[in-house]
């Protein structure tokens, strides 16, 4: 194997924590993966009144052994309330898993139940920050702060976030995917551990049949449907209790859980992923413009590109819209510095990783600008370019 694959699998351990000048230098720049050890969140109080320690071997194989598992008893009490979804990890819905929506109580009384032994239920994606706000069970680590997700959503939509925690029982995992609007991603575990088998990005094709249908399981992969997936080079990664992993953008992953699992996970975008984040955007753009082309002579130019954004804010969770308020709302913030993160690359940098952005924008859709003063926009992105050139000039 070449000496640049080798270095792109290989994946740091720090058990002291990385400055944020080498986080920025060796992961989020490179987009590189990488592991922090325990100290990293070790004053989390989820870290101290969420789990117990695991006494009993409550699964097969003694190599990976979790040292904590759940307090069910405090976990209910507290946020017993809470409602969420179930992934039933037997029944495969499309590309994901079947889900269904249950109490937090009602989840963990059978969590309880199964306590570390083989289960099938896995809640995914709880919202439990939104929804408990003064509970401070953690915080955000100083390493992943500057996250123009959660930055936008939080102060200027207020009606989502991007920050999640996992329940999950022993054997429960999620299918292979790449994380939402190929954002970079931490996961801290809490308590159990897991096993990541992360892909590199560049080698999609490797695991998608002819039809671009991906891989669902890496454990259980047709050789004849997905005549080429051995080629993919990968890593495995085994976290334990408190370690944190870092997954970089477009790098498609699938995670196990060994034992009773909790995990806090974000996803996030900032400057040094957001080319990776408008290529996302443009490819399900591409995806609905496709879906509904054979109405595009019946329409006006401006009515079909608005019923393709119609159809990409049903299918994405977002359109052209929200990502150019995104951009612009955070920009804006870096003008007036109120309450922007420490820890951030240099804001003339920034400001260029933007315009790139911007100029690619503009280059594959000739009518951006048009769109934009045909929907109220024009003044978004006015604003937006004045508060980049203030950033350059100070």
């Amino acid at each position: 194997m070449a000496g640049s694959a080798d270095d792109e699998l290989d994946t740091p351990y720090y058990e002291i924590p990385p400055t944020y000048e080498e986080f920025l230098k060796n992961h989020l720049i490179p987009n590189k993966p990488c592991i922090i050890g325990p100290s990293f969140t070790s004053s989390w109080k989820a870290n101290k009144e969420w789990i117990v320690a695991n006494d009993t071997n409550g699964h097969e194989g003694k190599q990976h052994q979790p040292r904590y598992k759940p307090n069910y008893k405090h976990l209910c009490q507290q946020y017993g309330a809470a409602q969420g979804q179930v992934a039933r990890c037997n029944k495969r819905h499309f590309t994901d898993q079947e889900r269904t929506e249950m109490s937090f109580a009602d989840f963990c009384a059978k969590w309880q139940e199964e306590d570390g032994k083989p289960s099938l239920d896995y809640l995914k994606d709880l919202h439990l920050q939104k929804t408990f706000p003064d509970d401070e069970f953690y915080t955000v680590p100083d390493l992943f702060e500057d996250d123009w997700l959660n930055e936008y959503w939080l102060q200027q939509k207020g009606d989502d976030d991007y920050r999640f925690a996992y329940f999950g029982g022993h054997t429960t995992f999620t299918p292979l995917h790449a994380d939402v609007y190929r954002s970079y991603s931490w996961s801290s575990n809490i308590c159990g551990m897991k096993k990541w088998t992360m892909f590199p990005p560049g080698q999609e094709s490797l695991y998608q049949d002819k039809f671009n249908n991906a891989v669902y399981d890496v454990r259980d992969v047709d050789s004849t449907q997905f005549t080429k997936f051995d080629q993919a080079r990968r890593i495995v990664i085994y976290q334990k209790d408190g370690e944190t992993v870092f997954v970089p953008s477009n790098w498609f992953h699938q995670v196990e859980n060994i034992g009773a699992a909790i995990s806090i996970n974000h996803n996030w975008i900032n400057a040094s992923n957001l080319m990776f984040t408008y290529a996302s955007l443009r490819k399900d753009w591409n995806d609905c413009k496709h879906a509904i082309e054979d109405l595009q002579e019946t329409m006006a130019p401006m009515e079909f590109l608005q019923e393709c954004q119609n159809l990409l804010m049903v299918h994405s969770g977002w359109d052209w819209r929200i990502f150019l308020n995104m951009m612009a709302h955070v920009v804006a913030n870096r003008v007036k510095q109120p309450n922007v993160p420490v820890h951030q690359p240099d804001l003339t940098w920034q400001v260029d990783r933007v315009d790139e952005v911007l100029k690619q924008w503009n280059e594959d859709e000739p009518r951006l600008i048009e769109y934009f003063e045909s929907n109220d926009l024009m003044s978004v992105y006015t604003q937006l370019r004045s508060n980049m050139n203030s950033i350059r000039q100070k």
